[in-house]
């Protein structure tokens, strides 16, 4: 009887699944508006879907974790980046330790916000072992501390809200008992989500006009090119081309934020100083080795991100149930944004739970 009874739970949620991915966009898009002092790190208001759907059997929440993780990477424009690679390692080993958690682990001894806390503090750590490896080096001992006190107070707030919209939400509780139709085609018109795809003036060089699996595959060619040249000048030149190219579409995001982040890169790296001094501060020594070795890990990842956005379209359609999902959530992406004007403070949780309900309807 139990197992009947979890086997219909795993059902119904599997049900919710085109909307708990469109919501991973939603707040993904969210995110990405938020400015932050280095590009991979998050808040993780995108996990809040992958908490709700703890109760999936294994491929439907695997499936809905890896078009999070694409789908960010879309939103973003951060496809062909290392920030790419660090969101791919630590949501998906976050995501996997949550699941192992609430299998093991039953709701009377572990809520979702330890599951929350518990992810959130795996994909952290995840994170900046890699950011260590490919972007920061050993400067990144230094924001390990407020990196790991951030993702404990974003885990414990995200898990206690789903706490409570698990235990009030109609939707989350009942929802659709059947699974949605197939996906359908991707309308023409991108979807208004984020500055990475642009917004307002017509850009000088729109890519909309170039079909996407195209532009796609240039995005990789050009990437290569990018990571298998040496020389701290061919990176930078690339970088500003890309960058270039970037701005011609109309897709830099805040470009301020690139250059920030750009500086950054470079200050972590001189904090572990090799080679010739260049002059010192104090005891603080700025060696060309250093310096150079920074400004050559900034232009690459920042170089990554542009090209990202210049050969990224949300129109691009990949096959298969992943494909098919992630086109259903873009397209899904534009009712979400419709509804919320109509999410207020009061009744926070009550506005997207009618909000979830009227997409699931559809």
């Amino acid at each position: 009887m139990k197992d009947s009874l979890k086997e219909r739970t795993a059902q119904k949620m599997a049900a919710k699944l085109p909307v708990l991915s469109a919501l991973c966009l939603f707040l993904s898009t969210i995110e990405y508006m938020i400015p932050k002092p280095l590009p991979f790190i998050r808040l993780g208001l995108a996990n809040a879907p992958l908490l709700l759907a703890l109760r999936m059997p294994p491929s439907s929440f695997f499936l809905l974790v890896f078009v999070k993780i694409l789908g960010q990477a879309f939103i973003s424009g951060t496809l062909f980046s290392y920030v790419f690679l660090l969101s791919l390692s630590g949501t998906t080993l976050s995501a996997a330790a949550m699941y192992f958690l609430r299998r093991i682990a039953p709701e009377k001894y572990m809520s979702l916000l330890g599951i929350s806390v518990t992810g959130a503090v795996i994909s952290s750590i995840t994170q900046i072992a890699l950011a260590r490896l490919f972007i920061l080096g050993p400067g990144a001992v230094y924001i390990m501390p407020p990196f790991l006190a951030m993702s404990i107070i974003s885990g414990t707030a995200l898990g206690a809200f789903c706490e409570r919209f698990a235990a009030k939400s109609r939707w989350y509780r009942d929802g659709p008992v059947e699974a949605s139709a197939a996906a359908p085609i991707l309308p023409e018109k991108q979807p208004a989500c984020s500055g990475a795809y642009g917004g307002g003036k017509k850009p000088l060089l729109d890519t909309n006009k170039i079909p996407p699996a195209p532009l796609f595959f240039a995005g990789l060619f050009m990437a290569a090119a990018l990571l298998f040249t040496k020389g701290v000048m061919v990176r930078s030149v690339l970088f500003f081309a890309f960058l270039l190219l970037a701005l011609l579409a109309g897709k830099t995001g805040n470009i301020f934020l690139t250059f920030v982040f750009f500086v950054v890169i470079v200050l972590f790296n001189a904090l572990i100083p090799y080679g010739r001094v260049l002059f010192e501060i104090g005891a603080f020594s700025l060696t060309e080795g250093a310096l150079t070795q920074g400004i050559e890990k900034a232009a690459t990842v920042e170089g990554l991100v542009m090209l990202s956005r210049f050969t990224i379209s949300p129109r691009l359609r990949l096959p298969g149930r992943a494909g098919a999902l992630l086109t259903e959530s873009f397209l899904l992406l534009p009712q979400l944004y419709e509804k919320k004007a109509a999410i207020h403070t009061k009744t926070f949780i009550d506005d997207i739970d009618k909000a979830l309900l009227e997409l699931n309807a559809k």
